[in-house]
């Protein structure tokens, strides 16, 4: 994941595993994993808005301050975490520390100045220190569209699809559990104080989760909300705050017309030493409060990261 010294860089960790088959589980634990620690920090990476005052140099101060994205880009996160509940469960929590190695690459074919269309293919690696059960590899490919409509820039859409699948990597590369996500996100970015580098980000996401087992789909209706503080260009500070509602589609034996509250908080510090490389530290803790009682959990989860970033 690149984070560029313009861009809002937070992060937010979360923990995955496949329980025994006497656990019920209150989410596909994979997928959960990667919305949460891969999928959120994009959300929050909107670039600050142009501020320009001379009306005739407009667009030159737009086209310096937001270049046109590199055909290719290929980038690695190495997150280290700890987690006090690993199966997403109710009960009988089980804690772990925990490595998620995220390779990823992404080909733009074709943009302007407010379009940029985008295929990227990434892969996950899930391991556990102690809760080997949890242990996942993943693939995934996405096709997305950003488009900005405002013309400070301050407005975006993104349209997406993504395919994963998830594997087991102790069992012959089982796949037990795949899905299609379609996408939408509107993101908000507001520089709060002239003259201080302080941004007020805000999202609302819709999305829909075709499911492979179809226990897990649902439609999701989220919002986000954060704020990035720089001190200095290479170093952003800020909270996230992501309250989510989520409707799910089909009856079970253990869960009938579902529907959960969640909400994640986190806090992050990002370090950008140079464009290539950043190192970011977090703490998170997230509630999910379903109408199915059992279904509901709770986390929370320290982490760090490593990050690596090539373009041309």
């Amino acid at each position: 994941m690149n984070r560029r010294s313009h861009f809002v860089c937070l992060g937010l960790a979360l923990g995955f595993a496949l329980a025994a088959s006497s656990l019920v589980l209150a989410q596909s634990p994979a997928a959960e994993t990667l919305q949460q620690k891969v999928s959120l920090r994009s959300e929050t990476k909107a670039p600050p808005p142009a501020d320009t005052s001379d009306a005739d140099l407009g667009d030159i101060d737009v086209v310096q301050k937001f270049p046109k994205p590199e055909m290719f880009t290929f980038s690695t996160s190495q997150q280290f975490f700890y987690t006090d509940n690993v199966f997403y469960t109710n009960a009988n929590q089980v804690a772990s520390t925990a490595y998620l190695g995220s390779y990823t690459a992404s080909y733009v074919p074709y943009c302007t100045r407010d379009w940029t269309p985008r295929v990227t293919l990434q892969y996950n690696m899930v391991r556990y220190g102690s809760a080997g059960a949890g242990d996942f590899d993943n693939e995934n490919v996405a096709f997305s569209n950003q488009y900005v409509f405002s013309s400070d820039r301050a407005w975006t859409w993104t349209a997406a699809i993504d395919l994963s699948r998830f594997t087991t990597p102790h069992a012959n590369d089982h796949a037990f559990y795949q899905e299609v996500v379609y996408d939408n996100q509107v993101n908000h970015t507001q520089q709060l104080l002239k003259g201080i580098n302080l941004f007020f980000v805000a999202g609302y996401d819709l999305s829909y989760h075709q499911a492979n087992p179809a226990d897990f789909d649902r439609l999701d209706n989220t919002l986000s909300f954060s704020l990035a503080y720089y001190p200095i260009p290479q170093l952003s500070i800020g909270p996230v705050v992501r309250p989510s509602v989520r409707t799910y589609f089909t009856n079970t034996s253990y869960q009938h017309d579902r529907d959960d509250f969640n909400l994640s908080e986190a806090f992050d510090i990002t370090w950008t030493p140079c464009k290539y490389a950043a190192i970011s530290a977090d703490f998170s803790h997230s509630n999910d409060y379903s109408n199915n009682s059992a279904q509901s959990y709770n986390d929370t989860i320290p982490g760090i990261s490593l990050t690596g970033t090539v373009k041309f």
